[in-house]
């Protein structure tokens, strides 16, 4: 390892409204030392201040009190000429989202960051074609992002991070909207990156099956490092196993226990039930809320150890027979594990509350319109269909106007209320593209959308 860190943060923090009741410490007193040629992870819960530490490293987070140097310089004194230079020359930023410009083709989006620095055309071309070259996207070239599947988008976000050959990669949740494969191999080509080229990559995920990946694994809750990890020394190889591992799938095992039990066998179960018993009255409501609350956890975390996720279970379970509050469902996951609770970052326990809670009263709501019905599914199936479709679109912001695409989503929607395709093959369909008679949605929100699709059919089976 070099002598001399390549990034070091001294008493680093970050405080919104500061002074305010409503004060927010994002990140207080970090310190660390990261060395050319690591790979690192910062990882920890939904608002822990993980992202916001990367920001920081980056230059964009500029509300910083305290230090961090960026090969012995200190950023948080650079002024507005020197972080540009910085974020040119010193970082590649991999976003969980891509950030490619629709109108542009792969090429003309890679070679983006190049025009600031004047390089002439044929440098520019030859370092975009060795970069796809090296990634094995040569052939989208000539492609626009919307012709390209979710990893191809991803791979073509990590070649624009690299043209201006920076020494620091910077990922932040880079395989969030993957699926299982695409997951994998972003995360395998990030090594390559830091193995063969040399390059230092932190990544900030909240995926625990990415975590053999690094050399070293920083902790982080409520806005601080509470822990670091070595996994092995830099020069060590990865284990072949973990580059073989599907990414998703060991997140999978890691919450459930063991793959046997799966997340992947809750949804066939649920699945088999909503195929079965979707015309059933309500003498089975008391059996599918096991089901329900499985349900439930799955779409909204997926980062705790089994024994977490079951109390986690047992909890919502609670707040489905109504015998639990939404107050005392939030102490449960904000109090620590030592008090019976699950110990979470208080700002994350507060959106998960939320989310959850809500997502409970619309089960209740919905029953209650079936009861109102007196029958276990709505006759009116065109009007249900399209409610179905704006309370989705809703509660996951999508925004669709184009009518060839609104009329797909209502066929599919219809489709999985009729038990003539199930819930895998419904996301696949939005995940399509138009050519292939689908949706051409993100795998990511496909997969969020057939998901809050499973807990409405299992709804209607009070």
């Amino acid at each position: 390892m070099a002598n001399k860190p390549i990034v070091k943060a001294e008493k680093l923090s970050v405080t919104y409204m500061m002074g305010r009741p409503n004060q927010v410490n994002a990140l207080t007193d970090a310190n660390l030392e990261i060395f050319p040629g690591e790979f690192v992870i910062f990882f920890g819960p939904s608002g822990c201040g993980k992202s916001t530490l990367l920001y920081a490293v980056a230059g964009l987070e500029r509300n910083i009190q305290g230090d961090i140097f960026i090969d012995g310089k200190n950023l948080a004194k650079f002024n507005e000429k020197e972080l540009d230079n910085h974020r040119q020359h010193t970082i590649g930023m991999i976003f969980q989202a891509y950030y490619l410009i629709s109108s542009l083709s792969v090429f003309n989006n890679i070679v983006l960051p190049q025009f600031p620095l004047n390089v002439k055309n044929k440098e520019r071309e030859k370092k975009a074609v060795d970069l796809l070259s090296f990634f094995g996207v040569k052939e989208q070239i000539k492609k626009y992002p919307n012709e390209l599947s979710g990893g191809q988008q991803q791979r073509i976000a990590i070649c624009r991070s690299l043209i201006n050959d920076p020494n620091l990669i910077l990922a932040d949740e880079p395989t969030g909207n993957l699926d299982s494969k695409s997951a994998t191999d972003v995360m395998n080509l990030l090594l390559e990156l830091n193995e063969k080229k040399g390059k230092t990559v932190i990544l900030v995920t909240h995926s625990p099956g990415s975590l053999d990946y690094a050399h070293r694994v920083f902790y982080m809750k409520d806005g601080k490092i509470i822990d670091v990890k070595v996994n092995r020394q830099p020069g060590e190889p990865v284990k072949k196993e973990v580059t073989e591992a599907n990414v998703l799938a060991k997140d999978l095992e890691t919450v459930s226990g063991g793959a046997g039990t799966g997340g992947s066998q809750i949804n066939k179960s649920l699945e088999l039930l909503a195929r079965t018993y979707s015309n059933i009255a309500g003498q089975f409501g008391s059996l599918l809320i096991p089901f329900k609350a499985k349900q439930i956890v799955s779409e909204v975390l997926t980062s705790l150890g089994n024994h977490d996720i079951e109390a986690l279970e047992k909890e919502v379970e609670d707040l489905l027979k109504k015998i639990l509050s939404q107050e005392d469902f939030k102490s449960f996951l904000d109090r620590g594990v030592g008090d019976f609770g699950l110990g979470l970052d208080k700002r994350t326990a507060e959106k998960l509350s939320e989310k959850i809670y809500q997502i409970v009263a619309e089960i209740r709501d919905m029953e209650e319109q079936e009861k109102q019905l007196g029958a276990g599914i709505v006759q009116d199936n065109d009007k249900e269909v399209k409610d179905i479709r704006e309370y989705l679109f809703e509660a996951f912001d999508v925004k669709i106007h184009d009518r060839l695409q609104l009329e797909r989503v209502n066929s599919f929607i219809k489709q999985r209320l009729e038990n003539k395709i199930d819930g895998k093959q419904f996301s696949a369909n939005l995940d399509k593209s138009l050519k292939e008679g689908g949706v051409n949605l993100e795998t990511r929100l496909a997969r969020k959308l057939a998901q809050r699709l499973e807990l409405l059919i299992l709804g209607k089976l009070r």
